[in-house]
C-alpha cells in the first residue's frame, strides 16, 4: 500500500511516544493514511479512534508505507527493531527516516541495516517540543539519501514546515543536531540561573519573562558578530576584552552566591574564560574563547 484513498502517500510511523504520536496524529489531520506500530500497542488506542491502522509487527507497518518515520526513545531502540527485523525482508523503494536521538556511530549502524534490507535511509533531527509539529517555521534537520528526502519532501513539511537537508552523508544531521542542543540547553540554563537570581530579588517571573528580550537580542547579536570575528581571524578586544568579562561575571556570580543561588551556568562560562586567560588571550574579543575551547 502506498497511497490512502485521498491519493495522498502512505506513512508508517514506529514509535508513539509523546513526539512519536504527534507525528503520526499531524500527518493523519493532513489526510495522510497512517500506519503505526509500538511495541506498547495500547499507545495506538486513540490516533486508531482518528483513523490510523494498526500494525502487530514491525516488519507490517515497513510493508505498509513506502516512506517509514521512526521516532523512538533513542536510535539504540530503533537500531533494536530493525535488527529484529526478517533478514530476507525487502525494503526495496522505502525510506526509512529515523527522527530519534542518539550518535553518529547509531546512525552508521542503522545505514547499513537500511542498506542490507535495498531500503534508502535518511537521518534526521526534530528541532521542536511535540507542540510545535506541524507549524510553518518548526525546524527538522535532515541528512542522507537525497533521492529519497526530495521524494519525500512535501509529506515531511507537513511536519515541520521549515526543514534542512544538510546533505547526502547520513552522519552530517547527528552532530549538527546535537551541537543547536548543546547551544539551546545551555542558553536556556543561563536564563534559569538569572531567572531565580531575579526572583531573589523580588521581580516575579513574569516581569523577567518581558524584560528578557533586551539580552536575547543581544545575544543574537553577539553571535553574529562572534562567528563573523572567528571566520575573519579578527579577535582584537575593543568592545570587551576576555578580561572585562571576567571582572563582569564575578560580580554576577557573586550575586549569585550571596542569593544562595545555583550558578553552574556562570562558572561554565568563567572557566572558558579563564582557559582563555591561561592561554594569553585576557585582552581580546571574548569571541577568542572558541580558539581557547578548540580541540
Amino acid at each position: 500500500m502506498s497511497t490512502s484513498g485521498s491519493n495522498k502517500p502512505c506513512v508508517s510511523v514506529l514509535g508513539l511516544g509523546a513526539m512519536g504520536g504527534v507525528l503520526a496524529r499531524t500527518l493523519l489531520q493532513a489526510g495522510y493514511g497512517v500506519t503505526v506500530w509500538n511495541r506498547s500497542p495500547e499507545r495506538a488506542t486513540a490516533l486508531l479512534q482518528e483513523g490510523a491502522s494498526l500494525a502487530r509487527e514491525a516488519s507490517e507497518a515497513i510493508n505498509a508505507s513506502n516512506l517509514i518515520i521512526i521516532c523512538m526513545i533513542d536510535k539504540a531502540a530503533s537500531q533494536n527493531v530493525l535488527s529484529n527485523l526478517d533478514p530476507m525482508l525487502d525494503m526495496s523503494g522505502k525510506t526509512i527516516v529515523n527522527m530519534s536521538t542518539g550518535t553518529v556511530d547509531d546512525v552508521q549502524r542503522i545505514a547499513r541495516r537500511v542498506s542490507q534490507h535495498n531500503g534508502l535511509y535518511v537521518d534526521a533531527g526534530i528541532m521542536c517540543y511535540p507542540k510545535d509539529i506541524g507549524g510553518q517555521h518548526t525546524t527538522i534537520l535532515y541528512s542522507g539519501n537525497s533521492d529519497a528526502y526530495h521524494a519525500h519532501e512535501s509529506t515531511l513539511k507537513v511536519l515541520a514546515g521549515n526543514p534542512k537537508f544538510l546533505g547526502a552523508d547520513p552522519t552530517a544531521c547527528t552532530p549538527t543536531y546535537l551541537a543547536l542542543y548543546a547551544f539551546y540547553f545551555g542558553a536556556f540554563a543561563a536564563w534559569l540561573e538569572g531567572a531565580v537570581l531575579a526572583s531573589c530579588a523580588g521581580v516575579s517571573v513574569q516581569d523577567f519573562k518581558a524584560l528578557s528580550p533586551i539580552m536575547s537580542d543581544m545575544l543574537v547579536d553577539g553571535i553574529n558578530t562572534a562567528a563573523d570575528r572567528i571566520a575573519a581571524s579578527d579577535f582584537g578586544g575593543e568592545q570587551a576584552s576576555v578580561d572585562v568579562h571576567v571582572a563582569g561575571q564575578e560580580v554576577v556570580l557573586d550575586a549569585l552566591q550571596r542569593a544562595n543561588a545555583p550558578h553552574a551556568s556562570t562558572d561554565a562560562y568563567l572557566s572558558y574564560c579563564r582557559l582563555a586567560q591561561t592561554a594569553g588571550m585576557g585582552e581580546l574579543d571574548i569571541a577568542s574563547l572558541f580558539k581557547a575551547m578548540h580541540p
